[in-house]
């Protein structure tokens, strides 16, 4: 009986670890036209990113002006490993926010947010990002899964030794 428990806790390790495959790696952002952090004298009329790999459809363009409004956008045109969308003209000053979400070729989506800075045109009053969120936020579902399957594998690894504990005890 006990080779049985170990053979059939080694096989669910097998196939916990056959079925967490690696993952293809998703697309990167490695540029933008703004770059991120830019400050420019007026804003611009395209928004242009960059990825390590190519990317598909669909991807969305999204920009925020100081006062939080939505700045209207052409539908985002990815070509390859880039994006681009052209943007209405606007006069406002202070920090704008680029969001973006684009399909990495191995079919996830990624998703981000960076800025420039426009110094001319009118005041308005700026609002906060509400972009900006936390590493820990953004990945709380992977790190609920990874906890859980290291609990199931501990358990696994562990109940022979229950077993056996409760058989020499009896």
């Amino acid at each position: 009986m006990r080779n049985f428990s170990l053979r059939a806790t080694g096989l669910a390790i097998l196939i916990a670890m056959l079925w967490a495959v690696p993952a293809s790696a998703h697309a990167v952002l490695v540029g933008t036209n703004p770059r991120d952090g830019a400050s420019l004298a007026t804003a611009p009329h395209t928004i242009t990113l960059t990825f390590n790999e190519n990317i598909g459809t669909p991807a969305f363009i999204a920009v925020q002006s100081p006062d939080g409004k939505k700045v209207t956008t052409s539908k985002a045109t990815p070509v390859d490993h880039k994006i681009s969308a052209t943007v209405a003209d606007v006069d406002k000053r202070g920090r704008y926010a680029i969001s973006y979400r684009v399909v990495s070729a191995d079919g996830h989506p990624v998703e981000g947010t960076f800025h420039y800075t426009v110094t001319t045109g009118k005041t308005v009053k700026q609002v906060a990002d509400s972009a900006g969120t936390s590493f820990v936020h953004r990945h709380s579902g992977h790190f609920f899964w990874g906890i859980l399957a290291a609990a199931v594998a501990i358990a696994l690894l562990l109940a022979p030794l229950r077993r056996r504990d409760d058989a020499h005890d009896a």
